[in-house]
């Protein structure tokens, strides 16, 4: 008879648990990466409006209470607002993942609100003018909102597990009551 040769079963053990362990390593880093390119996507959407935002407040002197007053299009055809406050829900478009809000007529500001997957009641802001006293003017923040009344699904991870560990932010403050943290981006 032939001599056949074979894997024993120790060596296909080892390979499978080799495959496992790379598996584990790359599937967060992969997630990270899905995570960044839907927040580069938003981010862009967000830039888009707060120029045209912007440049609408330069021609009339006040900031814009709807998206019909401004010149850009928003595909989204979606109403759910992912922010409210005060009781008052801000005018928003949105799509299956983001919502996106003119967050007020008299401080000015556009703000991006996740409204879908794992990192639900995560944010990215811009303002015109500095906000809550410490808020820088004119930069993307990012925004980890935990207070259940300011938006329909709060962040329900620990300070930074966006913002720092998936967006690289830079904490720059808190709201008085500890429920949104912002970060500046980089």
């Amino acid at each position: 008879m032939k001599n056949k040769q074979a894997f024993t079963l120790i060596e296909l053990l080892v390979v499978v648990l080799i495959i496992g362990i790379l598996a584990a390593v790359a599937l967060p880093q992969y997630q990270k990466a899905v995570e960044k390119s839907r927040a580069a996507q938003a981010i862009t959407m967000l830039k888009t409006v707060y120029d045209a935002a912007k440049a609408y407040q330069l021609a009339n002197g006040t900031w814009p209470t709807s998206f019909d007053e401004l010149a850009v299009d928003i595909p989204w055809t979606g109403t759910t607002n992912g922010l409210k406050t005060g009781g008052w829900f801000h005018p928003g478009k949105s799509n299956a993942d983001w919502s996106i809000q003119l967050t007020g007529k008299y401080t000015g500001g556009i703000m991006i609100t996740r409204l879908a997957g794992p990192n639900i009641g995560a944010a990215f802001a811009v303002y015109p003018t500095p906000t809550l006293g410490n808020l820088p003017a004119n930069q993307l923040l990012c925004v980890e909102i935990r207070n259940p009344t300011d938006v329909y699904n709060p962040f329900n991870k620990s300070t930074g597990d966006y913002c720092q560990k998936i967006m690289k932010g830079v904490a720059v403050g808190t709201a008085a009551d500890g429920s949104w943290d912002f970060f500046r981006m980089p």
